[in-house]
């Protein structure tokens, strides 16, 4: 008599899943220069719309709150669904009102699509392997993060080669029913399905004693670092090639090559979020982050072979910081939060993140047309937004290092909460 197969693990199809969103989010930032050129919009304006962009979270707030009550996999499956579609209405959009339009709703279902993978990840991983596992998942999301920017070089500069890239784009339908049949639905979920418990999923109740504190602070704090670590990344491909005037290939290689070497950042996070902790390693993170990508904006132009060079060796320190951070960000987000409330409070972080998004592009819009260039703005900008956010990070949250999940989300249903019987 054969042995039963041994059950697939369902964390290929979420490292999948959670690689084409972060796929997805990068793409706009390497077209963003091309975009620009093409429909005549100064840096401001790129700004602006960029922010018009980013309220597109609103629906990846309604998406990720539907994973609470109706699981995990059918909305996994419709965000990445939706993906290739509007990829190809941004690739035919005849000016930036459609573009702007296309990429508002693609906000919403990817960033849906890459907060549900976060939190089912988490949800299917054992407790000693828990940063490992984010470790691994954010080396695979900075690869697929890089493969825009690897197009971008090959494309970018030539006729219509920002349409092609979203065009390219496209080609995820390709594997739509592959996801379709592997996309897992997490045990924690089915328990809580099976329990009754989900039904209690309400926002409210994120503002209930136990996850008040956190709950709140949290999204205050993605408020403010999240304006600035937002910064910091989203213009640096569109700095070295419409500032600086690097030709694109130079820009993909600089934010390639050093990217590269940053990616050990996800090991690091991993191994000092079960060390140090999972707040010290975040706030290290977010620091390093701030500082190597404030210094990436401060290299002038006309330094020879020296700018490009300089420019990789500050934004290799903002990768690493970055991609530490986010590690340790990842763990915090998904294990302060029980399995009822877990998409509810990722979806709600959404929209802090979108608001963190208009406060980055709305402000440096203003601040840009203040001091006169993007550098200086950044550079005023980004150090004020981090510092008392880390502060009320510290203040807010409880450490979850070396606790199992149930502890550390006080999965425990509230007496309070609990139905009539």
């Amino acid at each position: 008599m054969p042995e039963p197969a041994e059950p697939r693990s369902p964390l290929g199809a979420l490292f999948l899943l959670g690689g084409a969103a972060q796929m997805a989010m990068a793409l706009p930032m390497f077209t963003a220069p091309f975009v620009a050129k093409e429909f005549g919009l100064s840096d401001a304006a790129v700004a602006f719309y960029s922010g018009v962009i980013s309220l597109g979270a609103f629906g990846a707030f309604a998406l990720a709150r539907l994973a609470d009550r109706r699981g995990r996999r059918p909305v996994l499956r419709l965000c990445f669904a939706a993906l290739a579609p509007l990829s190809l209405v941004t690739a035919l959009a005849p000016g930036i009102a459609l573009y702007t339009a296309s990429q508002l709703v693609s906000t919403a279902f990817r960033g849906a699509l890459g907060v549900v993978a976060t939190v089912a990840i988490t949800e299917v991983s054992a407790d000693a392997v828990r940063a490992k596992v984010h470790g691994w998942f954010g080396l695979v999301a900075a690869a697929a993060s890089g493969l825009p920017l690897g197009l971008a070089a090959a494309l970018g500069d030539g006729p219509n080669g920002w349409r092609i890239l979203f065009a390219l784009m496209g080609a995820l339908a390709l594997a739509l029913p592959w996801v379709w049949r592997r996309t897992p639905e997490t045990g924690r979920f089915e328990r809580s399905r099976a329990s009754g418990v989900e039904r209690h999923g309400r926002v409210r109740d994120l503002l209930a004693p136990a996850w008040r504190r956190r709950a709140v602070g949290l999204v205050a704090v993605s408020l403010m670092r999240g304006a600035a670590l937002g910064m910091v990344g989203s213009y640096a491909y569109f700095h070295a090639v419409d500032n600086l005037a690097e030709p694109a290939w130079v820009a993909s290689a600089v934010l390639g090559i050093s990217g590269a070497f940053g990616m050990g950042g996800n090991a690091v996070g991993a191994i000092l979020s079960e060390r140090w902790g999972r707040r010290p390693t975040q706030v290290a993170g977010a620091l390093l982050t701030v500082l190597a990508g404030v210094a990436y904006y401060q290299v002038p132009a006309g330094l020879g072979a020296w700018t490009p060079v300089s420019l990789a060796l500050a934004f290799a320190g903002y990768v690493f910081g970055i991609q530490a951070f986010a590690v340790a960000d990842r763990l915090v987000d998904t294990e302060l939060f029980p399995t009822r409330l877990r998409g509810t409070y990722a979806g709600v972080r959404t929209v802090g993140d979108a608001a963190a998004a208009v406060i980055q592009n709305f402000g440096l819009s203003a601040a840009i047309s203040a001091l006169g260039s993007l550098p200086l703005a950044i550079a005023v900008l980004a150090p004020t937004l981090v510092v008392p956010s880390l502060a009320l990070f510290w203040w807010v949250t409880t450490e979850s290092r070396g606790l199992a999940l149930d502890e550390a989300a006080l999965e425990k249903y509230p007496a309070d909460l609990k139905e009539p019987s």
